[in-house]
C-alpha cells in the first residue's frame, strides 16, 4: 500500500516551509502539487509534478511507493488536506504534515493575535461577513474569487460599518507582499488580488446576547411590536446562528434586528412597503448595530424572488396579501418555517387558512401582556392587546 503524505506548504515559499516538510517532501518518491505552490518551491525539489486540483487524489492514488501531495498554508485551517484524506484512506496509510497558516503569518505581521478573533474563509465561499463583524471586536479572514477584499470591504461601508479598521495582507510571504490598513471606504477603493487576509477590528461590537427593549429604538409613526412579543416570535422561530431569515411587513425593525442578533453568523431581509418605515429600519438598523440585515422596499410577495432561499419567516404584516405571502414562501422552501402575528380575529382567521392550504402544521397561541405603570405609591397593571401568534412548521 501507498504512503501519502499531506504537507502543509505555507505560503508556498522555502522561507515560510518547515523543516519536517523539507525534509519529506525531499524523502518522496513523487511529490505531486498545483502550479503556485510548486512554482515557490523549486529549490526544495525541482520535479515537483503539477496539475489540476481535482486531479491530486487520483494521480496519487495511481503513483507507488511515499507520494508527497502540497497544500498551502496549513493542513488544519480550511484546508483541502480533510477531502483528500477521506479520498486516500482506503488505499494507503494518510500522514499529515502542519504547515504556518496564512492567519499566523498575517498576524506576525500587524503585530496581534487570532486567539480573541473569529476565524472564517470567504475565499471561493458563499459566507455572511456582516454578522460576524457586528458582534464581535476582532475577525480575521481569508478571501478570494468573488470575494476579493475590495468587495469586501465595499460591501462593509454599504452596511453602514464606518466606524471600523480594516487589515488586508496580500500575497502574503512573496516579494510582492503589500500590507494596507484603513476604513471600510478607503480600501474598497483599492484592488486586491485572490491570495489576501482581511482582519476587521470593531471597537464597538454590538452585544447579540441582549434582548432589545422598546427604548432601544427610533420611534415614528409605524407601529412597532412590542418587546414581549418580539422576544417570544424569536424563540418560537428557533432561529439558528447561520440562517437566512425574512421579516415581512417590517415596520420600524425592532422585530427585524431581534431575529438578527439570533443570526449571529446568518442574514435577515427585512421587506417593507411605506417609504416612512423603510426610513426608520435604516435608523434603527444603525441605532442597534445589527448590520446583518438587509432592507428591501416591496410590497411583499414582491421583492421575495430576488432573495436568497429563507430558513424561516416572521410575518407581522401583509397588507392583504397573506395567502400569496405564504404561497411564495412555501414555494422557496418547502420546509421553511413560518410565525405570524395577529391582532384582529379576521387577520387570525386568514392566517390560520393560509397556513393550513399550503400544508403547514399549524399551532396558535394567545399572548396576553401587561405593564405595571405607577399611581402614586402603587404599581398598577395596564393590559396591553392580545396578540395571536400562528405558527406553521415550528
Amino acid at each position: 500500500m501507498n504512503t501519502y503524505v499531506l504537507i502543509g506548504a505555507g505560503m508556498g515559499t522555502e522561507a515560510v516551509l518547515t523543516q519536517q516538510a523539507r525534509q519529506a517532501i525531499q524523502r518522496a518518491d513523487i511529490v505531486l502539487s498545483t502550479g503556485r505552490l510548486a512554482d515557490g518551491l523549486t529549490s526544495v525539489r525541482a520535479d515537483v509534478q503539477t496539475l489540476a486540483f481535482s486531479q491530486l487524489a487520483q494521480r496519487a492514488q495511481d503513483s507507488t511507493g511515499t507520494v508527497a501531495i502540497l497544500l498551502s498554508g496549513d493542513t488544519g485551517f480550511y484546508s483541502a488536506a480533510k477531502s483528500l484524506t477521506q479520498k486516500l484512506c482506503g488505499s494507503g496509510t494518510v500522514e499529515i504534515l502542519p504547515g504556518i497558516s496564512s492567519i499566523q503569518l498575517f498576524c506576525a505581521r500587524f503585530h496581534t493575535a487570532y486567539d480573541d478573533a473569529v476565524l472564517l474563509s470567504l475565499h471561493g465561499r458563499s459566507g455572511a461577513l456582516l454578522a460576524p463583524v457586528s458582534y464581535n471586536r476582532k475577525v480575521i479572514m481569508l478571501t478570494g474569487g468573488e470575494n476579493k477584499a475590495h468587495v469586501l470591504c465595499q460591501r462593509l461601508a454599504d452596511a453602514g460599518l464606518t466606524h471600523i479598521t480594516v487589515s488586508v495582507a496580500e500575497n502574503l510571504g512573496a516579494e510582492t507582499e503589500r500590507l494596507v490598513s484603513g476604513t471600510p471606504e478607503q480600501l474598497a477603493r483599492e484592488t486586491f488580488g485572490d491570495l489576501c487576509v482581511m482582519m476587521t477590528q470593531n471597537d464597538r461590537p454590538t452585544d447579540s446576547s441582549r434582548a432589545l427593549r422598546d427604548s432601544d429604538f427610533v420611534r415614528g409613526e409605524v407601529p412597532m411590536t412590542k418587546q414581549e412579543v418580539r422576544w417570544l416570535a424569536a424563540s418560537l422561530l428557533s432561529v439558528k446562528p447561520d440562517e437566512i431569515v425574512y421579516d415581512i411587513g417590517a415596520g420600524t425593525g425592532s422585530v427585524t434586528m431581534e431575529l438578527a442578533r439570533h443570526a449571529v453568523r446568518g442574514m435577515v431581509y427585512a421587506v417593507e412597503c411605506k417609504p416612512e418605515a423603510v426610513e426608520l429600519l435604516h435608523r434603527n438598523r444603525t441605532h442597534t448595530g445589527c448590520y446583518n440585515t438587509y432592507i428591501v422596499q416591496a410590497m411583499a410577495p414582491d421583492g421575495l424572488e430576488q432573495l436568497p432561499i429563507p430558513d424561516c419567516a416572521f410575518i407581522g404584516g401583509s397588507r392583504g396579501n397573506m395567502a400569496e405571502i405564504v404561497c411564495a414562501l412555501k414555494r422557496k422552501n418547502p420546509h421553511v418555517r413560518v410565525l405570524i402575528t395577529a391582532i384582529a380575529l379576521e387577520s387570525l382567521h386568514e392566517a390560520i387558512e393560509a397556513l393550513e392550504r399550503n400544508g403547514f402544521a399549524v399551532e396558535i397561541s394567545c399572548v396576553n401582556v401587561s405593564r405595571a405603570k405607577k399611581v402614586a405609591r402603587y404599581h398598577m397593571m395596564t393590559a396591553q392587546n392580545p396578540v395571536y401568534l400562528i405558527g406553521g412548521n415550528l
